[in-house]
């Protein structure tokens, strides 16, 4: 089971939360993007005494200073430069891609000079894949439908220039073809089924399949190998991308 309390004590999502708060500027009005449970939220009230916390789910929030609200940054219903900074973090890699840059237009919209921006770093999107047992589709880890690294990440933002760039914490599932198609063929029995998100394609909660002997055989070689990658160069690798972007001025 997907245990959030855990996963936030993790060395590298302290570290991650960290940088964020480090990167982001003062100022009086904060949109959060993928606000979640507010955890973050509460802690960037230090930094602007107005929040306005949105995801797609309205938050289940009362406290003073923060506005929750019910949105989808593909279509933020805001008037232009609403906001000093935009804060989108851990969304973007969700987005459908056919509708990522309508997103990121969005969030250049509604900032008047700011937005941080943090997706995972040249992801193997490969590694840790899923099988819905309800539907029988294929998933990427924990839903990421879109790589970055730092050419096209700033690509997505035209009007906005780069203040600071950072890469954050250290290890990264690695794969390769070999260990990919004997996890194909053994129905992706290790992926990453302890996830917080269901399917991409129904929605239905993601159950880990059963293998048998033979299927467990391959499936040991093809951890073993990913095992070696780690170890040579996966486990140096960083884990985020974090960007604090400002708005260009117009000539």
């Amino acid at each position: 089971m997907f245990d959030l309390a855990r996963q936030r004590s993790s060395a590298n999502e302290q570290l991650r939360i960290s940088d964020l708060m480090q990167l982001t500027p003062r100022g009086e009005r904060l949109l959060e993007i993928g606000a979640r449970d507010c955890y973050i939220t509460r802690k960037l009230t230090a930094l602007y005494p107005h929040i306005t916390a949105l995801d797609l789910t309205r938050p289940e929030i009362d406290e003073p200073g923060i506005t929750p609200v019910q949105g989808d940054v593909t279509a933020l219903d805001f008037t232009d430069g609403a906001f000093d900074t935009v804060f989108c973090t851990e969304v973007l890699e969700h987005i459908p891609p056919q509708k990522l840059e309508q997103a990121c237009r969005e969030i250049e919209r509604v900032t008047s000079r700011y937005a941080v921006i943090g997706v995972p770093y040249r992801q193997d999107l490969r590694a840790n894949r899923t099988r819905c047992a309800h539907c029988g589709k294929v998933n990427p880890t924990t839903g990421h439908l879109n790589r970055f690294d730092r050419k096209t990440l700033i690509a997505l933002f035209p009007d906005m220039e780069v203040c600071a760039l950072r890469l954050v914490g250290k290890g990264q599932a690695v794969t390769n073809p070999l260990s990919v198609w004997i996890y194909r063929m053994c129905g992706y029995p290790y992926g990453s089924y302890d996830q917080e998100e269901g399917c991409i394609h129904c929605g239905a909660k993601l159950i880990r399949p059963s293998i048998n002997r033979v299927e467990w055989a391959a499936c040991f070689i093809a951890r073993a190998l990913n095992q070696i990658q780690y170890k040579l160069y996966g486990a140096r690798k960083p884990i985020w991308i974090h960007i604090l972007f400002k708005k260009k001025q117009k000539k």
